[in-house]
């Protein structure tokens, strides 16, 4: 279970006992009602969480999909325009030259994908209208299938697919803050009744006793290792590529990482990997195949998991 889970899990436990024992009990002008509803409280924002990281998840996968296709036709589309020109021909030879300055770029990253695929659109438009005014005329410079058009639409797109990731991340944080933030005071409520329900059980023992029922391991469980990110990679595009929340990882834990091929497993069971803090890299998985992971820390206080995170892997 998730931090926010056993806290939950402590307050029906705390109030079980409170309303058979001392149902008037009232906590900092909170009774045992007061306390479920608190608890409760906590469903909508974990839910509120997990949208905005199903939303962070798309937002991220739709602007790695988008520079792994412009990063494509940056390293295709040269070759096919050597392919159409020859450097013995002055005219065409001149037009190979445009193409030294796309070569001069690496499209390892968005930002340097972006520069080689403004280069190429610029040698692209002079070749291809060369094409165009042969006799007869050449179509333009295409691979499979796509050209200039479509590389310029994928470069247009990409700003936009950037500012959604910080905008998706931004909203996650959030979302991560409202949720702890709330436990956090539903545990501390927790840990106030508990006292008082304590000191009324100094004086009758059937109280005492039943105090038992309550679970106070709850604050020693250890912290759920966070997923920053999960995205389609690898040289096939059929990978999951996980990174983790800095500072989220415990050495002192077992922590591994589970998942689950929708349609195809019933349940986590069947598929874990020991975390590596750097980074995991899970599959290869199939076009269409959606997935479900999690991650799973264990210590000898107990074990908490992760909230689900979930990928469809997409076509590229």
């Amino acid at each position: 279970m998730e931090y926010h889970q056993a806290i939950q899990n402590r307050a029906g436990q705390t109030v079980a006992v409170t309303n058979k024992y001392v149902p008037t009990l009232i906590v900092s002008g909170v009774n045992s009602a007061g306390l479920l509803a608190q608890s409760q409280a906590l469903d909508p924002l974990a839910q509120k969480r997990d949208n905005a990281s199903a939303a962070a998840i798309a937002a991220a996968n739709a602007e790695n999909l988008g520079y792994a296709a412009i990063r494509a036709l940056t390293v295709s589309l040269p070759h096919a325009a050597e392919g159409e020109l020859s450097d013995s021909i002055p005219a065409e030879s001149a037009l190979l030259d445009l193409l030294t300055p796309v070569y001069g770029v690496d499209p390892r990253t968005t930002e340097l994908a972006l520069q080689r695929g403004n280069r190429l659109v610029s040698a692209l438009t002079s070749i291809n209208t060369y094409l165009a005014g042969l006799t007869p005329p050449r179509g333009p410079v295409t691979s499979g299938g796509k050209g200039v058009a479509d590389l310029s639409a994928l470069i247009a797109a990409q700003p936009a697919l950037e500012q959604a990731v910080e905008d998706r991340g931004a909203d996650l944080t959030g979302g991560r803050n409202d949720l702890h933030t709330a436990a956090v005071g539903v545990d501390r409520l927790n840990k106030h009744f508990y006292t008082r329900l304590q000191s009324e059980g100094r004086t009758n023992p059937d109280l005492a006793n039943a105090l038992k029922q309550i679970d106070t391991g709850t604050g020693n469980l250890p912290p759920t290792l966070g997923v920053k990110s999960v995205l389609q990679g690898g040289t096939d595009h059929l990978h999951i590529l996980l990174g983790y929340d800095p500072g989220t990882f415990n050495g002192n834990a077992v922590n591994t990482v589970e998942w689950q091929v929708v349609g195809v497993d019933a349940d986590f069971t069947n598929h874990s990997v020991t975390v590596d803090p750097s980074g995991n890299v899970l599959g290869p998985f199939t076009v269409g195949q959606t997935v479900n992971l999690r991650t799973r820390v264990t210590s000898h206080t107990g074990t908490t998991l992760g909230s689900v995170r979930t990928l469809t892997i997409a076509a590229i």
